[in-house]
């Protein structure tokens, strides 16, 4: 029985600076790991037919993994475990501390953390989960244009709980970029968001996690959970990951109160919804 990528790591650091979050290295067994990625569903399927965009993500939910005969029983498998009980047990147990710290509410909102109740993106619903969560089986399509970030300083959407990105990266990947990288605010405290982006001058990037195989980065989402990718350089390879999700019922930050030019209708709508939830 294959286990999950948080089964029998033992005591990880949850490293704090500059939002929690852990790197894992050699996630799984190597044999495993050969296993996934020769396995990897081919770009057809990731992009459900459509012709790809250079360098463009697509992302492959676990509603459509369950679904599709063509995908091997491995990643079934593998995404099954990814999106149960067991690992957001796992989560919880990981970053119990700190949600409290960054999401006072949570529990009052949402749930105890040790006792979440999991459930699929697109196939269940808060009626009988207290968070939904994915497996999506991602690339970022081969590079066949003038090389372009392919994601720059952003946080994810507020109702977001945690975000975990298992690298996958193929033998024959000849790519250089493609790197995680971790920011922080200059000021130290949240300022300058355009939507769910900020500008590079409100931020510093203080850890870079590149992207290889079998790596295994996970992070809590708050307003404080700046990250962005690195320009790949130009490749006949796709760029090959798992995004591990998970969504509560309701927001649970609000980047608006920190954009970088508000009017007075924008603040009063902000501090209105701050007051509500």
């Amino acid at each position: 029985m294959m286990k999950t990528l948080l089964d029998g790591i033992g005591k990880v650091e949850v490293f704090t600076d500059p939002f929690p979050h852990v790197v894992i290295r050699d996630a799984f067994d190597e044999q495993l790991c050969d296993r996934l990625i020769d396995e990897f569903p081919g770009i057809s399927t990731v992009t459900q037919s459509q012709q790809f965009v250079s360098n463009e993500r697509y992302s492959y939910p676990a509603r459509d993994v369950f679904a599709n005969l063509e995908v091997s029983d491995l990643w079934k498998e593998f995404v099954q475990l990814h999106t149960s009980d067991r690992f957001l047990g796992h989560i919880g147990r990981l970053f119990e501390d700190h949600i409290r710290q960054y999401h006072p509410k949570f529990e009052q909102l949402i749930g105890k953390i040790p006792a979440l109740k999991a459930g699929v993106r697109k196939i269940d619903d808060y009626s009988t989960a207290d968070v939904l969560m994915d497996a999506q089986i991602c690339i970022n399509a081969p590079v066949t244009e003038t090389p372009k970030p392919i994601k720059l300083a952003h946080i994810d959407r507020p109702q977001v709980l945690f975000v975990g990105l298992y690298y996958l990266r193929r033998s024959d990947d000849d790519s250089t970029g493609g790197n995680l990288e971790i920011y922080r605010f200059k000021s130290g405290k949240p300022y300058g968001f355009k939507g769910q982006f900020i500008d590079d001058r409100y931020v510093e990037c203080v850890k870079t996690v590149n992207y290889e195989r079998n790596v295994l980065v996970l992070f809590l989402n708050s307003i404080h959970s700046l990250h962005g990718v690195t320009v790949r350089s130009k490749t006949n390879a796709p760029r090959c990951f798992v995004n591990l999700i998970g969504e509560v019922k309701q927001p649970l930050f609000n980047y608006r109160l920190y954009e970088e030019q508000k009017n007075l209708i924008s603040k009063f709508r902000a501090k209105l919804w701050d007051l509500v939830t």
